[in-house]
């Protein structure tokens, strides 16, 4: 599985003036063919920044529709079947870990997303808030698609 990040979804819908968009585009095009997702904090997080340019009904139907829309898949942590306390337990000890590592809180749990579900590939605009952290390569799309 390839995880990508927020920035990815953000500068195709939002920045069509970023200099990354066209190779962005290109990127966006083939998730279709890929076996893509985004992680549900990733997620939440779109639909926070988009909230300031979306009206309550397109931010919902963003959110309740974004796997359709850009062909992904929303990964969900493992563990959810067990008790709130007993899962907060388990990741907490998973952040710090991360954190260690002088990462984001969103930074960290995408990439203890990423590592749970054994992503091949993490997609980011940036790399090197990754890069040495992980052993999973991390790659912008445009490295991702040059091969």
């Amino acid at each position: 599985m390839i995880l990508c990040d927020s920035n990815i979804f953000l500068i195709d819908r939002f920045f069509k003036r970023d200099e990354h968009y066209a190779v962005n585009r290109r990127f966006v095009e083939t998730l279709p063919t890929l076996d893509a997702g985004i992680a549900i904090y990733n997620l939440f997080e779109i639909c926070g920044i988009a909230s300031f340019n979306l009206s309550p009904k397109e931010l919902e139907q963003w959110f309740y529709h974004f796997d359709e829309l850009f062909k992904v898949q929303v990964v969900y942590p493992k563990g959810l079947e067990q008790t709130l306390e007993k899962y907060f337990e388990t990741l907490t000890p998973e952040l710090f870990r991360l954190f260690g590592k002088r990462m984001t809180f969103v930074d960290a749990q995408m990439l203890s997303l990423a590592e749970e579900h054994r992503a091949t590939h993490l997609v980011t605009w940036n790399k090197k808030d990754f890069e040495g952290r992980t052993k999973i390569a991390v790659m912008t799309p445009e490295t991702f698609l040059a091969g």
